[in-house]
Order: structure tokens, then sequence, then C-alpha cells
């Protein structure tokens, strides 16, 4: 790597993997890795599957590149590109998990035991934020994840999703009432 990529912006960094060096998108990789994971996990509540999303997402965003219109806004970029593989898996995992539903009763009744047994232990290990926001719907959660977690003003939140600020603004507020609402129900 040519010495003081680090101090390359990430439009720089973006024109130097454009012109072909690798090192360019390593140091873009480098940059925001962790910060990704860490938005990405707090959507899918498992930092394993979060680290494999993540990945596709840098592979998806490297095929893409040439479509980016500012390298400056590459964070952004990315940080969407990787929230909507999260909803998206969410998405797969709750149709999964109604289909065997549908299919299987007794494993369904065997399921919700387990989940009892896991918010039991979140519970016991202090976990109660984390147990009451992985019951938050998918939208909520993110929206929460990306303002709490991430720092994000409502109008990337809302670029993120998709949505209006306004509407980002609400998924937020009603995420937190009902992370509110979860927890005090924790503690009856």
């Amino acid at each position: 790597m040519q010495h003081g990529s680090a101090a390359l912006s990430d439009g720089g960094l973006v024109r130097r993997t454009l012109a072909g060096d690798p090192d360019g998108f390593g140091e873009l990789h480098r940059r925001y890795y962790g910060r990704i994971v860490g938005v990405v996990t707090g959507i899918l509540k498992d930092r394993g599957r979060a680290e494999e999303e993540v990945q596709e997402a840098y592979l998806t965003a490297l095929e893409s590149l040439p479509r980016l219109a500012d390298g400056e806004r590459f964070y952004p970029w990315l940080r969407r590109i990787a929230v909507n593989r999260a909803i998206e898996a969410v998405r797969r995992t709750r149709r999964r998990e109604r289909i065997r539903a549908q299919h299987a009763g007794a494993a369904a009744e065997e399921r919700g035991a387990g989940d009892a047994l896991d918010q039991i232990i979140r519970v016991e290990a202090g976990h109660r934020v984390r147990a009451a926001l992985d019951r938050l719907p998918e939208r909520q959660r993110a929206a929460v994840v990306l303002r709490f977690f991430d720092g994000l003003p409502m109008r990337e939140i809302a670029e993120i999703l998709g949505c209006e600020p306004v509407t980002a603004r609400t998924q937020v507020f009603r995420g937190l009432q009902r992370l509110g609402t979860l927890m005090r129900e924790e503690e009856r």
C-alpha cells in the first residue's frame, strides 16, 4: 500500500480503486468495517451473520463502485447497502420461521420454549435493552440502531430506510416507545 493511504479522503480511495489499485478499496474496508458490522449486528442480533452480510455488502459495493456518483459519500452508500441486506435477511429468516411453524406445530412449541429460555438467559446476563431491542419490528429496530448506535441524523436514517425524514423520526419514536414498554413488561 502506498504510504499515506489512511490520509486520503474516501473520494480519493474510490478513485484509486477505480484506477485499478486494490489497496484503495482495502483501506475503505479497514476504515469502515467495524462500524458497519456494529450497525448490522444491531439489526440481525447475530455478529456472525452480520459479518457475512457486511462482506457481501462490500462485494456489492465493489461491483457497483463505478455507479457511485460521489466517492466522498462512500460510507453512507455502503451503510445503506449493508442495512438493506440486513433487513432483507431478517425478512428471509421470518419467512422461513413462518413456514416451519406452519408445517411443524411441535417444532414451533419447542422453538417457543427455546426463545423463552434465551430471554431468561439474556435478562440474567443483564442484556435487558438488547432483548427488548430484538423484539422490535425490523424497521423500528433498524431506525433505533442507526440513530443511537451509529449516531445518524434523521435525514440519513430516512435515506437508508428509503422513506421521508418524518417517517424515519416516527420509526425511531415508536421504536423507543415500544422499547420502553417491552422493558417495563420484563420488570414485572
